[in-house]
This record gives structure tokens, C-alpha cells and sequence, in this order.
């Protein structure tokens, strides 16, 4: 079991590296449906704007109440860069949710896990084993059975929204491997703060030529997107401190299954026989890249100028 600092032991010790990174990923989902919803009446930059803001205040309140060491300056370096990526992936993503539908989305964000794997071989030196990468190619297949025909409407809609989409998955893949190479040095609560506060002060700014005033039951919105953010953010953060970037990039798939479920128990979705037979290879693919035992040794190389 890890030893956190200050008493972080939390119950987030008890969760394995893959349960973790699935309930991360769930609560992540959740934020992204709250936000295509909010997008409706704000502009992007506005949007994530907000939502680091308000993840800011949530995230300094759990960094406080668990009496978290401040970060020193060289703490602060890497996690400077990495808010730029943190901020271009809210950015494009956040965009991609406002104008294309979400099945769209999630079909290109899938990718992020083959871009997660090649960064943690290109930048970690790790070598994930044929398991890992016949449980990527599974999962992908699981989300082609699923998505195709939906991807391939909207190829001649939205480029820009296509394009943001995939820019999305790379940079997410990317700040989930600078996430590996942090987790193992830096307690969890500083790093979700700064993965807050930071891309804040970088988005705000671009904010404020497009923003509108929310109404009061906006702000109880974007609080409960800063508070799903969050939460996610320690869950994996946590997962990535305990794992391999290539072995949890998997479970990136299993956003899909949450989406069903939140389609089904929100709006009343009955998923089809195709959504059903992708969401089964998703399932095999993440069980796959699961079952198997994986050491996370602190990775030597720190990822950034």
C-alpha cells in the first residue's frame, strides 16, 4: 500500500491502480456530459475557464484539510509546462463537446490510449508487452463496431470540431504521461491543485473577450464540474502513481461504458446490439491488460523543458 503524506491515506489507497483509474474515468465522463450541456450558453474558454476555477477552490480545500507540504520551486517547473498541456487538451476538447455530437467525440478521444502508449515507450522507456497492445487494439476495434457509422457522418460536418477532437487526444495522452513521471515524486493532492490552479491562470485570460455572465444555478454547474474534475483527477493520479502509463491507457476505453450508462439512466437510451458487441471487446480488452501483473518502478526522466 503507498504511504501518502500528512495522512492522505485516504480510502483512495484501497482502490488497485485499474479501479481507481475506471471510477477516475467515470467521473470524468460525468463532467463532460454536465459540460456539452453548459455549452449550450458559454463559450469554450469560458467553460474551461470555470471549470479550473471552481476545480481550484475544491482542489485547495482537500490540499488544506490534508495539510499537504506547499510545492517547492522545483516542484512547480514540470508541473508549469504540463498546465499547458492540460490547457490546450480542455481547450480543444471542450470545443470538439460543443460542436460535434458526443458519440463523435468519444470515438476520436479513444485514440488516446495508442498515443499514450507510444509517449510512455518514447518518453518513459516503457516497453508494454503483445497483451497490452492486443488489449489496445481490441478495445479500438470494441469502439469501430460501436462508432463507425457516426464518425463517418460527421467526416464532411465539422472539420475544425474533428480536428480539435484528435488535437484533444494527443495532448491528453501526452499530460497523462507527464502524470506518470510526476505521480512518483509529488503527493497526490498537489498535484491535482496544480493541475487546477495553473491551466487556470492560462485560460482565464483567454476568456474574458467571449464571457457572458452566468445566472446563479450556472454557478452551482460549474461548481459540480469543478468537483467531478477533481475527484477524477485524484483517482488518476492515484492509478498513474501505482502503474504503468501503457497498462492504464486501456482503461480509457471503459468512458464508452459510462456514457452508456449515463445515457440510459439520464435520458432513457436504450443502447443498440452494436453498442452492446463494442462494449464487450472494450470490457475484454481492459479485463485483458488487467489480469496481468505489472511492476511501476519511479520512472529516472522528467518529462519537459
Amino acid at each position: 500500500m503507498i504511504r501518502f503524506p500528512s495522512g492522505a491515506g485516504v480510502k483512495l489507497a484501497l482502490l488497485g491502480p485499474a479501479m481507481a483509474a475506471i471510477a477516475g474515468i467515470g467521473l470524468l465522463s460525468i463532467m463532460d456530459a454536465v459540460i456539452k450541456h453548459a455549452s449550450a450558453s458559454h463559450s469554450t474558454p469560458q467553460i474551461a475557464a470555470m471549470r479550473y476555477v471552481c476545480g481550484t477552490l475544491i482542489a485547495f480545500a482537500v490540499f488544506r484539510a490534508l495539510r499537504t507540504p506547499w510545492p517547492s520551486r522545483a516542484t512547480l517547473r514540470p508541473h508549469m509546462w504540463r498546465s499547458v498541456v492540460v490547457a490546450a487538451t480542455a481547450l480543444s476538447f471542450f470545443y470538439a463537446l460543443a460542436v460535434l455530437p458526443l458519440a463523435v467525440v468519444l470515438a476520436l478521444s479513444f485514440t488516446a490510449p495508442i498515443f499514450i502508449a507510444l509517449f510512455a515507450a518514447l518518453l518513459l522507456g516503457e516497453r508494454p508487452d503483445r497483451t497490452i497492445i492486443f488489449a489496445l487494439v481490441l478495445g479500438f476495434a470494441g469502439v469501430l463496431v460501436v462508432l463507425w457509422h457516426e464518425v463517418e457522418g460527421a467526416g464532411a460536418g465539422n472539420a475544425w470540431g474533428l480536428a480539435a477532437a484528435l488535437t484533444s487526444a494527443v495532448t491528453y495522452a501526452l499530460s497523462m504521461v507527464a502524470l506518470k513521471s510526476r505521480a512518483a515524486h509529488d503527493p497526490l493532492p498537489t498535484i491535482v491543485l496544480l493541475q487546477n490552479l495553473l491551466p487556470a491562470f492560462i485560460i482565464v485570460p483567454l476568456a474574458v473577450p467571449s464571457w457572458t455572465a452566468p445566472a446563479p444555478s450556472e454557478l452551482g454547474t460549474f461548481l459540480i464540474i469543478g468537483a467531478l474534475g477533481t475527484g477524477g483527477h485524484l483517482l488518476m493520479a492515484s492509478a498513474y502513481k501505482r502503474a504503468d502509463a501503457s497498462r492504464l491507457g486501456v482503461f480509457e476505453y471503459t468512458a464508452f461504458i459510462w456514457a452508456v450508462g449515463i445515457g440510459f439512466f439520464a435520458f432513457a437510451e436504450v443502447p443498440s446490439m452494436s453498442t452492446l458487441a463494442g462494449a464487450a471487446l472494450i470490457v475484454g480488452g481492459a479485463l485483458m491488460a488487467s489480469r496481468r501483473p505489472s511492476s511501476a518502478p519511479e520512472p529516472d526522466v522528467e518529462i519537459g523543458p
